[in-house]
């Protein structure tokens, strides 16, 4: 290499850049394949019930355009009509994309209006366009520290702005949950609890007999299916979208959801008590609407068809149990004072919480005839959205009997319907090898 030579003027002089008459027939491809998916779509809108296979064809019309149209954009991204094609590739794709791929419309909407605003930025001289970059970054920034700022308590300023303008913003980049951490305390953790019960016939009283199992979401070693464990901690991350409970449950407004649900829990009182440590207050958590309508049948269809096949799908019922683990205090964690009977260990099953969410089931579909679909069966249920207690035995581990628990497991009792064996419990034999094993949280 000449050490004398002449430094380049430009990146250009080194590298020169892609002829736009190229570029524009990349992204005019692009552009037509998203179209011929947009039409498809108008196609599909018009017959009502299409064939799937006119879906799939306009998924890869999407996709293969999208990418098509991205290449010509990051060709020159220094012309602002690169970007103009890929804002009106973004809008084509939106109406290409099918209707249940609801989340890569969103995708392809918000890379569109970007695109768009990157054009009109590179129109306008250098100067505004620097006040308009200047303004995104401040807003960005506090968007993070509202985030920070929104655990209660809330101050008034944060709850306006995060409620009116970023809550949008933050969840559709997921800035929200991350910066909620240690500000000022963090919160519990969640796992999902659930029983599956699948009908496989009846007795000689002809009664109906039912085999059941435990499923846990997530689950160590189960799901950890990468070094860094990253599979695992997405699953748990997904706990934490059935743990928004509606805000303000005790005021005025929700009176009468609160005072419509007691008396229900006090029906089955007797047989399952609240739970001695928590006030009474916070021992019930509705769900937010979004929730119990669409997020827990979703999950619950899941359970159901990942742990059983076709033809017991039909036969079985899930029960779902979202389990807070509640975080020891330093003095409980090493019992400083040497107390006894004192829980030290943070995986007692005394330290989870669970909350009832619900049993579902497949139900046939009144809309479509021969079909069926997933729905909460009992909305009466006494215990629907109340805290199962995990609660000691009074006087601990009778002496002399190792099969006996120092606590009483009521999730188990209540999963199980074994309400009128509650003096017993759930260390009756028959139950034994059917209750939910704790280690399995460890």
């Amino acid at each position: 290499m000449d050490r004398d030579a002449a430094p380049a003027e430009s990146v250009a002089a080194v590298v020169p850049p892609f002829e736009w008459s190229f570029v524009r027939k990349v992204g005019i491809v692009g552009s037509g394949l998203v179209a011929g998916a947009a039409v498809l779509g108008l196609v599909a809108t018009a017959m009502g019930s299409p064939p799937w296979v006119i879906h799939t064809a306009r998924l890869f019309l999407v996709f293969g355009g999208a990418i098509t149209t991205g290449a010509a954009v990051s060709m020159r991204p220094d012309l602002w009509q690169a970007w103009a094609l890929g804002a009106v590739t973004g809008a084509l794709a939106v109406a290409g994309t099918p209707a249940h791929w609801d989340s890569f419309r969103l995708l392809f909407g918000v890379c569109g209006a970007v695109a768009a605003a990157w054009a009109v930025a590179l129109l306008v001289s250098v100067r505004y366009r620097l006040y308009a970059l200047s303004a995104v970054m401040v807003f960005h920034f506090a968007g993070i520290f509202f985030a920070t700022t929104s655990p209660p308590s809330t101050p008034w300023v944060t709850e306006q702005a995060f409620i009116r303008v970023y809550n949008p913003y933050l969840q559709f980049l997921y800035l929200r949950n991350a910066y909620h951490f240690y500000s000022p305390e963090p919160g519990p953790a969640s796992v999902i609890v659930c029983l599956l019960k699948t009908e496989t016939g009846t007795d000689a009283q002809g009664r109906k007999v039912y085999e059941t199992r435990w499923v846990v979401l997530p689950k160590r070693p189960a799901d950890v299916k990468d070094p860094l464990g990253l599979t695992y901690y997405r699953r748990l991350s997904i706990t934490e979208q059935i743990a928004r409970a509606t805000p303000a449950l005790l005021q005025p407004v929700h009176v009468a959801e609160k005072n419509e649900m007691l008396p229900r829990r006090r029906m089955v009182l007797r047989s399952i008590p609240l739970h001695p440590a928590e006030e009474e207050t916070i021992q019930y958590r509705l769900p937010q609407p979004e929730v119990a309508r669409f997020v827990l049948p979703s999950y619950a269809s899941h359970i159901i068809l990942e742990n059983t096949d076709a033809a017991g799908a039909g036969k079985t019922t899930v029960k779902i149990y979202r389990l807070e683990h509640k975080t020891l205090s330093v003095e409980e964690f090493t019992n400083v004072l040497n107390r006894p009977g004192v829980i030290s260990s943070p995986y007692h099953p005394s330290t989870y919480r669970p909350y009832f969410l619900g049993e579902f089931g497949f139900v046939p579909d009144p809309d479509k005839p021969g079909a069926t679909h997933i729905e909460l069966l009992n909305p009466q249920e006494p215990m629907l959205y109340w805290l199962v207690p995990i609660g000691p035995r009074p006087g601990g581990r009778p002496p002399g009997d190792p099969d006996k628990r120092e606590f009483i497991d009521y999730m188990s009792i209540h999963a199980l319907d074994t309400l009128n064996l509650s003096e017993r419990d759930v260390d009756d034999p028959q139950y034994r090898d059917k209750v939910f094993d704790w280690n399995q949280l460890r």
